[in-house]
């Protein structure tokens, strides 16, 4: 089942007037639809956070999503991610969402993780330059890499400080790269490529649904970006197109016969 059939369907499940034991089968269905949705990962879980009397109003107070290990289309997987949705209301009659209050996320890319995305998209083999490794330290990124030219390798280090240029991506200046350690001159070509495979994979555009980052911060070990997401209209797309409304049906029928409430 995927996301959009899941959060519709556990609000109108609430108005039956359960609260703790609907909130546990909200957060098994949501944790279940999370690999369709977003991505696989290594481990999903979900929590629904909400009182009993916002509950039988079809309103969810908070919903929080955590992943580890998460394996976003097309980019860096994440170590962590984190996505908070506050006060959901559902309209029942239509099955889809009225309104999200609020969506934040917070992701974390480890600095092994951007190695193993180098290492998994290696350049074309007549490539000249090649990146070995890099590694995050306060405010930068420093690339270990080489520059194949008169027969050799040549060793040396780029020193780059990220930069947000959009809602969604983040980019390295060639302009402002610091080079140390090769003898021979580094031609401005080879810093343009050496920043677009820096780019790579910080590019957040193809998720499946719109977030805007506010801020990152680069740290030791780690790049933590945080900022907004729009899920809902992503979510309403989705349950447009899904026959939902038989299986509600089907369980206010079972709720009745059953005098459940």
């Amino acid at each position: 089942m995927r996301l959009s059939r899941t959060l519709p369907i556990l609000a109108i499940l609430a108005l039956a007037g359960c609260t703790r034991t609907i909130n546990r089968t909200a957060e098994r269905r949501i944790r279940d639809a999370l690999p369709g949705y977003i991505g696989p990962a290594q481990v999903w879980t979900a929590h629904v956070e909400n009182p009993p009397e916002r509950t039988v109003r079809g309103r969810l107070a908070r919903v929080t999503i955590d992943g580890e290990g998460v394996q976003l289309r097309q980019t860096i997987v994440c170590e962590r991610l984190h996505i908070e949705m506050r006060d959901v209301v559902v309209d029942t009659g239509r099955n889809r969402l009225r309104s999200v209050g609020e969506t934040s996320f917070e992701a974390v890319v480890s600095e092994q993780g951007l190695n193993d995305y180098l290492r998994a998209t290696p350049p074309p083999p007549d490539e000249p330059t090649r990146v070995k490794s890099v590694a995050l330290r306060q405010g930068r990124m420093i690339a270990s890499a080489t520059r194949w030219l008169l027969g050799r390798d040549w060793p040396y280090t780029v020193t780059a400080e990220p930069r947000l240029v959009s809602p969604t991506k983040l980019e390295f200046d060639p302009d402002r790269m610091t080079v140390v350690g090769l003898r021979v001159p580094l031609p401005a070509s080879a810093l343009r490529w050496l920043a677009r495979r820096l780019d790579q994979g910080f590019d957040f555009s193809t998720l499946p649904f719109p977030l805007r980052i506010s801020r990152f911060q680069v740290e030791n070990g780690r790049i933590t970006l945080t900022g907004t997401a729009d899920i809902m209209q992503s979510l309403n797309e989705r349950i447009a197109s899904l026959p939902i409304a038989g299986r509600i049906s089907r369980y206010k029928h079972y709720e009745h016969n059953n005098g459940k409430g």
